[in-house]
């Protein structure tokens, strides 16, 4: 290495440490934020109410527009459940099942059974709750 490199080497030598000393500094002060000044301690009953907005300024919230089609009723759902419920179980009528599948289909099948005797001897809501249990069930069969 000849004069030259030395003397290139020496700058880069005097250069680095009064950067390293700045970066040090300047990392140090990062994670010492500030204190900032407490706020002033005053009860919630001293402090001043804002004025309410003018009148013709409050609205009210925007009612969401009416629905177009009625809600179902429970006797209706539990008739739709009872339906699908039904044509699944037919779908896997005269196929072989496995035994997961026969166990499935035979509590389906119960299940079915007892909501329509529910809704025969008017108790809706047991009978709409039976059918959508069915409906689920019947749904893990699979057959289609």
């Amino acid at each position: 290495m000849g004069v030259s490199g030395y003397i290139v080497l020496a700058r880069v030598r005097g250069a680095a440490l009064p950067l390293c000393c700045a970066l040090a500094l300047a990392g140090c002060a990062a994670h010492h934020p500030r204190p900032r000044p407490e706020p002033p301690h005053v009860p919630i009953e001293s402090r001043p109410t804002p004025q309410p907005p003018p009148a013709d300024t409050v609205r009210a919230a925007p009612q969401p527009p009416p629905t177009l089609l009625p809600k179902p009723t429970l006797l209706e759902l539990a008739v739709s459940d009872t339906s699908a419920a039904g044509a699944m179980l037919r779908r896997c009528a005269g196929r072989r099942l496995l035994p997961e599948q026969e166990s499935t289909w035979d509590a389906t099948a119960s299940l079915l059974a007892q909501a329509r005797a529910a809704l025969l001897r008017g108790d809706v809501a047991r009978g709409r709750s039976l059918a959508r249990d069915a409906k689920q069930l019947a749904s893990s069969l699979g057959c289609r």
